[in-house]
């Protein structure tokens, strides 16, 4: 069995990354119009409830600058979900942003079509794969330290939202730090250098969950660093395949480096050994699932098949 020391982070992780941030934002959408920094900082201002947080501290928690920050809390306070209130104590200039109780009822509302997103994604029929899907949500909740326990237990799918936001931006970042590559090139080498063979464009964007057109400029853009090559076939002269160059395999053990110190200090620091397991094993656990689901469209596609004439 797999202990917390053995765990390292592959392309499965980020497709069913990327997967729950679009179940996500699609469930935060049917109910807002907020964006998703927005609704952060509405996350954050309902566990610092009642007494809020300044400005400056809510700026710092969301990872975001000065000026966004006061733009986020005037469109939040004009929509009437949040309240500046000048403090009681201390600097009489500062003013605390506090939640109102139509910020906490939208909240509540997005929390729970959040959860009817994501329990329409994963697998929860297999009670195997929901455990470790459960647990790899309940452990996202947590990688961003909460302001309240009683707000983290009673809002964790929007708290995964928040959390995935943090990883998100962390991987991109030093992924781009170290190697200069944007965060959908660097998946796209990873996934090569796992199949250790050639791919074909489609191939690759059906497995990483991208369109055609992203892998096909991803695939350019690495092709004009010597990282990757495009291959042609005999057989299917349509057909365009990608592999990684030698260059291409130097970068893609810099990817691994990089995930794995980001995943540190993120991820494993932050959970326990079981939360860790659950973590790394759910992007396996989507995949699976999502091909069983593929095969068994395709199995009654074929029954519904007619003869001709």
């Amino acid at each position: 069995m797999a202990t917390r020391s053995d765990l390292s982070l592959d392309s499965s992780f980020f497709v069913a990354c990327e997967l729950t941030h679009r179940a996500l934002k699609a469930g935060l959408k049917s109910v807002s119009d907020l964006s998703v920094t927005q609704f952060r900082a509405l996350v954050k201002l309902v566990a610092a409830a009642p007494t809020g947080l300044a400005q400056s501290d809510l700026a710092a928690l969301l990872d975001i600058k000065a000026n966004v920050a006061s733009q986020v809390v005037n469109a939040l306070e004009g929509k009437r979900l949040v309240k500046r209130h000048k403090r009681a104590k201390g600097d009489g200039r500062i003013r605390d942003v506090r939640i109102t109780k139509e910020g906490t009822a939208l909240v509540d509302r997005a929390n729970k079509a959040i959860v009817e997103q994501l329990y329409s994604l994963f697998p929860t029929q297999n009670k195997a794969y929901r455990s470790i899907l459960e647990a790899s949500i309940a452990a996202g909740a947590n990688i961003d330290p909460p302001l309240s326990k009683e707000a983290a237990k009673r809002y964790f799918a929007s708290r995964t939202l928040v959390s995935l936001e943090l990883i998100r931006k962390a991987m991109e970042d030093a992924l781009r730090g170290t190697c200069g590559a944007s965060f959908n090139e660097c998946l796209v080498l990873m996934k090569l250098g796992e199949a250790n063979a050639p791919l074909r464009i489609g191939d690759l964007a059906h497995q990483l969950q991208l369109t055609p057109v992203t892998v096909a400029r991803s695939v350019d853009r690495l092709a004009g660093r010597s990282w990757a090559q495009r291959l042609a076939s005999p057989v299917d002269r349509k057909a365009v395949f990608a592999s990684a160059t030698p260059q291409g395999s130097e970068v893609q053990r810099l990817i691994a480096r990089t995930v794995d110190e980001v995943a540190q200090t993120f991820l494993w620091s932050r959970l326990d050994e079981g939360q860790s397991l659950a973590l790394a094993e759910a992007g396996h656990v989507v995949l699976a699932d999502m091909q069983a689901r593929e095969e068994a469209e395709r199995k009654a596609a074929l029954d519904l098949l007619e003869p001709i004439g």
